[in-house]
């Protein structure tokens, strides 16, 4: 558990002047976030319910998130980077582009994002807003920086024997000391196996009693020769019988390509397997990381409980930080992912909800004859411009 915070401390934790003065990159962001406030005021956004200041609803490594509100009431998130950030920039815009075109049950998990501008230093990105996830299942299900206070994780895999059985073959095949010793090196398969018949034998109600029983059922089988060598073996075992406990089960990384079994022991990777099926509200989330990665080339990264929130209504998990999402995976791995032809009934399709989504512009209104503001909508939501144009994605409808 110490190794895993550690960790996250070290991943999540900005930089401090020794001086204890500000240093230069948070003043340059501090002075971002002063011209992206002026920025949403000058194009009619507003503090909501009635607040002076912009309300901060978080902050992370590059940026920062603010509740705003549009003139017609509708309350967003703006999240404020700066303007060289090349690779969150496209991955927010990757989102807004091509989630109209992603199953349902995949496109979910990812954020509505419905705009992005840039102007002084700045990008600000705009997307709907979202609840936070309640304490017990966050901390259950995603990695996190400090010891958990509500998760009853440890509680669920007491009950389940193959859970256990799990835990205790990991901890013992991968045990520092244990494998320093040519003895248990000869006889690993067969000191393993006694390992898992005994820690299923018996109930437990809690993780000491597990390591305790997994120690016990190692020293029936080796002779540690010295007690400091026991007593090394013993702590080694505390702390990854802990570890796989504590473990997060959705992973911080989308595991790559081959590597999703070895990355189950990677402080990034997800949890063991048969720990991971005691929490099956997991698996759409998981289904669609792997998704993301095998169908859009595009892995998730940095998913963990600070970075995924719940819609409220339908209590979908989101992934709201999609900075260090990385493009273009599957091309280390001479790997091709075949693009769809982009046709004009896509982009019509694409148009029609990314307006509904984003705009909350209904297609009633969006394609009535008397709607004098299509090419402006158009020029606003098609994101396929590149492909589809303007005019002809106009002519279409129009015809």
């Amino acid at each position: 558990m110490k190794l895993l915070l550690e960790n996250w401390r070290k991943f999540l934790t900005e930089d401090e002047d020794a001086t204890g003065a500000m240093p230069p990159h948070l003043l340059r962001q501090q002075n971002r976030q002063k011209e992206a406030k002026a920025t949403l005021t000058s194009m009619g956004f507003a503090p909501a319910d009635a607040r002076e200041e912009f309300r901060e609803l978080g902050r992370g490594a590059f940026g920062v998130v603010y509740e705003v509100q549009k003139p017609d009431g509708e309350k967003l998130a703006a999240k404020v980077v700066s303007a060289d950030s090349k690779q969150e920039i496209e991955n927010y815009k990757f989102a807004m582009e091509e989630k109209a075109f992603m199953p349902e049950k995949y496109a979910k998990y990812l954020p509505d994002v419905k705009q992005l501008i840039t102007g002084g230093g700045s990008t600000i990105i705009l997307m709907e807003l979202l609840e936070p996830i309640d304490p017990q299942t966050a901390q259950e299900l995603f990695a996190a920086q400090d010891v958990p206070t509500q998760s009853k994780k440890a509680e669920k895999i007491l009950k389940d024997p193959e859970a256990i059985a799990e835990i205790a073959e990991y901890a013992v095949d991968n045990n520092r000391i244990l494998n320093q010793m040519r003895e248990f090196l000869v006889n690993r398969e067969q000191i393993i196996s006694f390992v898992v018949n005994s820690v299923t034998k018996i109930p437990y109600s809690n993780v000491d009693s597990v390591i305790d029983t997994i120690s016990k059922a190692v020293s029936e089988q080796l002779d540690f020769q010295s007690p400091a060598v026991e007593n090394s073996f013993r702590t080694a075992l505390a702390h990854d019988t802990l570890y796989y406990f504590d473990k997060q089960i959705i992973p911080v990384h989308q595991p790559e390509p081959g590597d999703e079994m070895s990355d189950r022991g990677s402080w990034t990777g997800p949890s063991l397997e048969k720990v991971e099926g005691l929490f099956p509200e997991a698996e759409g989330l998981m289904a669609a990381m792997k998704y993301f990665m095998q169908d859009k080339g595009w892995r998730p990264k940095d998913v963990h409980i600070k970075n995924v929130m719940m819609r409220p209504g339908t209590k979908d998990f989101v992934i709201v930080d999609l900075g260090l999402f990385k493009r273009g995976i599957y091309e280390n791995f001479n790997v091709k992912v075949k693009k769809k032809e982009f046709t004009i009934s896509d982009a019509y399709l694409a148009f029609v909800l990314n307006a509904r989504m984003q705009g909350n512009i209904s297609p009633k209104v969006l394609l009535s004859p008397d709607n004098k503001d299509l090419k402006q909508h158009i020029h606003d939501y098609n994101h396929g411009k590149d492909e589809i144009s303007d005019e002809k994605l106009y002519n279409y409808i129009r015809s």
